[in-house]
């Protein structure tokens, strides 16, 4: 039932893993081969997020009261519809915070609406979705580079779902749950494509992966869907390749989880794990 945030609470490179405490505490980076503390960084107590790119940390700093602080659960068996119906993102402001994460030296903040997780880099820059565009900024200064134009998400952003922003190899592509995804120029902002997104995950953030050059999807939320994942061109958005299960995936529905990528495969679980090689359009059930 979420909160699916959490799973962005933990980046482990080389030697270093960095890692929020506690619900509402700092980030804090420890030496990976002994746990040991190396320091906390100032300013980034209660971190939702956080994200490492090119020796910058960028994290995501609610100031306010967490949405879920006095959440109980009512129900032993979950609480799914409660998530759904009463526990929404409050749209209201946060902080995006950059460190760099060697010294713990503050690089520089920036209070801004930032649509859950959406935020991601790429090394150069730093982008999120406000609620409403597609927002870029300077990845070392902070400083605004471009807006995109507005761009659809799910009006109602509860805390077992959450959008999606890819950025590869100079192109941004953004999935908000309404069924398309819009692809831009990481440079500039200017649209390059918009297609279609399959409805993935279940009770999870709907899928949206970038291997092989290519933008996949496939609906595989219920039993009944039909598995055929979609490859579009990274930078055009044709259709390259398309392909549905060769096995029964025998499930009612798929797993609470997102899919995953590899370079070689796709990690959907409809069944358990499927070890989809989308080159051969082999589905594998493990």
């Amino acid at each position: 039932s979420g909160p699916t945030h959490l799973t962005r609470r933990l980046v482990a490179i080389a030697d270093r893993v960095y890692v929020t405490l506690g619900y509402e505490q700092p980030v804090t980076a420890l030496d990976g081969a002994t746990g040991k503390t190396l320091r906390a960084f100032e300013g980034s107590k209660s971190t939702e997020e956080m994200i490492l790119s090119q020796g910058v940390l960028y994290t995501l700093v609610n100031r306010g009261e967490m949405e879920l602080k006095h959440y109980n659960p009512l129900f032993n068996t979950g609480d799914q519809g409660r998530v759904a119906k009463e526990f929404h993102w409050n749209e209201k402001p946060r902080e995006v915070v950059a460190f760099d994460a060697d010294s713990g030296r503050l690089l520089w903040k920036k209070e801004t609406k930032v649509a859950p997780l959406t935020l991601t880099s790429d090394g150069e820059r730093a982008f999120f979705h406000d609620g409403e565009k597609v927002v870029c900024l300077n990845g070392r200064t902070g400083a605004p580079v471009w807006n995109s134009q507005p761009v659809a998400r799910r009006a109602a952003m509860t805390f077992n779902f959450g959008p999606r922003l890819v950025v590869q190899q100079g192109v941004l592509v953004f999935a908000g749950g309404e069924r398309t995804m819009q692809a831009f120029d990481a440079k500039t902002g200017k649209e390059m494509w918009s297609g279609p997104h399959a409805k993935g995950g279940y009770l999870s953030p709907e899928d949206l992966l970038v291997t092989g050059g290519l933008v996949w999807s496939a609906p595989t939320t219920s039993g009944k869907d039909s598995g055929i994942w979609t490859g579009l061109d990274l930078f055009t958005g044709a259709v390259k390749n398309t392909f549905p299960p060769n096995l029964d995936t025998y499930w009612f529905h798929h797993r609470c989880y997102m899919a995953k990528a590899t370079d070689n495969f796709l990690l959907a679980s409809r069944t358990g794990v499927e070890f989809i090689d989308y080159n051969k359009k082999n589905w594998d059930i493990h």
